[in-house]
């Protein structure tokens, strides 16, 4: 009973997402920390606690620099003190690091820390425990290989670059994760059966709710967190105990009506993302390190493993940013998922990563920092003795290298202020763009008598074009002041970014020249599109919120769509009023599924399913609405089509549709 009343509250709580949005826009104290809600609501409530804890590393994060842009009302030069991200010579250099940060007292959040003692190099027992999962954080979706029918795959950021989720077919059967369960169905239409459930883990522990994973073939790779355990052997006598690590636990589904698993490997750390390129699977996880000991590198450094063997990162696949703020690695790990003997690279930045970016040949990581400078205390101009600390935001990058499975440092830079999520960066024909924002905040105490405080902050958006060294080759700043960047997208030569506070300016920029990125246009509309999608040539998608134009408040979910043929005047042609208060898109992509070919805009809002279609002349038209009010949370609902049915996913079972007249053609129920 408790597991379900936490997802069901849980629910509530990513439902009054905006809400709580909103109410900090309205402390100024708080503005600068709106990333560590933004995660809260968007990698679910399972692993919710951890997120909460690991956000005050993302928050203060740093790495190295190329050449970095400080906008001209920076408060702080954020990247002043930074050089370039470089490579380790020995274990040695990151206790140093470790230790110079613990006797500074760096506070360290996040992650279990890691207690075990062994000589550099050498195997470490472990008994990993296979399907204790984390949250879908920023869980993503399919490539496959071909099936029987024409069938969706799970919505991505970059065509043919595969994220991983909850759900995966390739035409002939349908793999969806329930809880600990992988439940096995093959779709027929009315005649669709579910042909095996697989428990993933040992208990009914929470902990398997919410793992995710990646198809290719007849290999199924089922990511989760999990714990590695390791034997110490110290002062303290001999003793066991536990550490983060993530999974990736490979299936054999030949036979679908029972799996075979045929190997467990493991990374430090906790589940950030993944992609999948070709047969190769990237993973990436944040591991956080507490009491370092001197000669026994297991307790600060990253290590993968293969069943019961544990080794160590070499010193030559580590890096070290220029001036690092917090003890965390991001640990990035490669898999041939097609061969599944072991893993085919391993390197870690130290630093944790808040944002990730992947396309065929790069992994861009993003890892926010925060900048805080207390001045002495001095009289102001109106004599009255006062201190001031002043605070801002920036983005250290990471760009590492991808080709089949070998993972590279090529480029470290900076830019100032922070993403909304991996849509805010993205490559093309070799330039590098993205949008923040920036927030800087200033607190005056004066300290005459009883000390008093004042305090005020101020916010801008900025888009930002790189070079494949990341060296900033052009930038719009200072748009939009005091709002917040709620979606961005880009198609080629065009950037589209929403920011709002009371209503929503949709921005259209130029790229096509990336030292000189221009404005063509600015739609103000009221509410806002939490997502943005390319619905085919010169139609923009949107789906978010409605919200009164003088107040900001927000009033149920909302369609746009945008036509885009003229990129100097975009106008919002049609929009549709969702009967629904939240939907998980917005924190969530791979709940949506669009296809224009189809003509099918699908997703949950609520406790229901929806299945839009779109017309110039009708718009948006409600073709069905499926009630899983039965499920424990509408973050894991998914909806996929095979052939001439689609079929809804959740917790309690699948429903079949027909895509000729969207009549509901059967039920079925998921194994316990």
């Amino acid at each position: 009973m408790f597991k379900e009343q936490y997802i069901r509250d849980n629910d509530k709580l990513k439902a009054k997402e905006t809400l709580l949005m909103e109410i900090k826009e309205k402390n100024t104290r708080e503005k600068i920390a709106l990333t560590p809600r933004q995660k809260f609501v968007r990698y679910g409530a399972v692993f919710a606690a951890f997120v909460l804890v690991a956000a005050g590393v993302f928050g203060v994060t740093q790495l190295g620099k190329g050449t970095s842009a400080t906008p001209e009302n920076a408060t702080l030069a954020a990247t002043a003190d930074s050089t370039d991200v470089r490579e380790v010579t020995s274990y040695d250099d990151l206790y140093g690091l470790i230790e110079s940060m613990q006797n500074n007292n760096t506070v360290y959040a996040g992650g279990v820390m890691m207690e075990s003692a062994v000589a550099d190099g050498a195997a470490v027992a472990e008994a990993p425990r296979e399907g204790a999962a984390k949250s879908n954080a920023a869980v993503p979706a399919p490539t496959t290989e071909a099936g029987s029918a024409d069938y969706s795959e799970t919505n991505v950021q970059v065509k043919g670059v595969d994220e991983a989720d909850i759900v995966k077919t390739d035409g002939n059967f349908i793999y969806y994760i329930a809880g600990n369960q992988l439940n096995i169905l093959k779709p027929d239409g009315a005649g669709t059966k579910l042909i095996s459930s697989t428990q993933l883990s040992s208990d009914d522990s929470w902990w398997g709710y919410n793992s995710e994973m990646f198809l290719l073939g007849n290999r199924l790779m089922i990511i989760t967190q999990s714990y590695n355990t390791v034997w110490i052997n110290d002062a303290n006598g001999n003793y066991q105990t536990n550490t983060d690590q993530t999974s990736a636990i490979i299936y054999d589904v030949s036979n679908p009506t029972k799996p075979a698993q045929v190997v467990s490997l493991g990374q430090s750390g906790n589940y950030v993302s993944s992609r999948m390129i070709g047969d190769y699977v990237y993973l990436v996880t944040s591991q956080y390190i507490y009491n370092a000991v001197k000669g026994t590198p297991v307790t600060y450094i990253p290590s993968t493993s293969d069943g019961a063997e544990s080794k160590l990162l070499q010193p030559t696949d580590l890096y070290i940013g220029g001036n690092p703020q917090n003890a965390a690695y991001t640990v990035i790990g490669s898999i041939n998922l097609k061969s599944g003997a072991n893993f085919t690279s391993a390197k870690a930045v130290f630093g944790g990563t808040s944002e990730l970016y992947a396309n065929a040949d790069h992994l861009l990581l993003a890892f926010s920092r925060y900048e805080e400078e207390t001045q002495p205390i001095a009289p102001d101009k109106d004599g009255k003795n006062v201190q001031i600390t002043r605070s801002s935001s920036s983005t250290d990058l990471v760009l590492l290298g991808l080709a089949e499975g070998q993972i590279t440092k090529l480029a470290s830079g900076n830019v100032p202020g922070n993403l909304l999520n991996q849509f805010s960066m993205d490559e093309y024909q070799n330039v590098i763009r993205i949008v923040t924002t920036l927030n800087n905040w200033e607190q005056r105490i004066y300290t005459d008598g009883i000390d008093t405080y004042e305090s005020d902050s101020t916010s801008a958006n900025a888009l930002y074009t790189l070079d494949l060294n990341l060296n900033v080759l052009g930038k719009i700043e200072n748009l939009a002041k005091d709002e917040y960047v709620k979606s961005v997208r880009f198609d080629g030569d065009i950037g589209y970014f929403v920011t709002f506070r009371q209503v929503d300016p949709l921005f259209a920029v130029d790229l096509s020249n990336a030292a000189n990125p221009r404005i063509l246009d600015t739609l103000k509309i009221p509410g806002f599109s939490e997502y943005l999608h390319v619905f085919k040539d010169n139609l923009l998608l949107g789906i978010g919120y409605n919200a009164d134009e003088k107040t900001g408040q927000m009033q149920g979910v909302k369609l746009s769509m945008f036509d885009t043929a003229d990129k100097t005047n975009v106008k919002e042609v049609t929009t549709e009023k969702v009967d629904a208060s939240w939907t998980a898109v917005g924190s969530n992509h791979k709940a949506i599924l669009v296809d224009a070919e189809k003509n099918l805009i699908a997703f949950p809002a609520d406790s229901n399913y929806y299945i839009y279609r779109y017309t110039a002349d009708k718009g948006f038209t409600l073709a069905a609405r499926v009630n899983m009010a039965a499920d424990l949370s509408s973050w894991n609902l998914r909806g996929l089509f095979i052939g001439d049915y689609f079929y809804v996913l959740g917790d309690s079972g699948v429903t079949v549709i027909s895509l000729s007249d969207f009549s509901v053609l059967t039920t079925v129920k998921l194994g316990k």
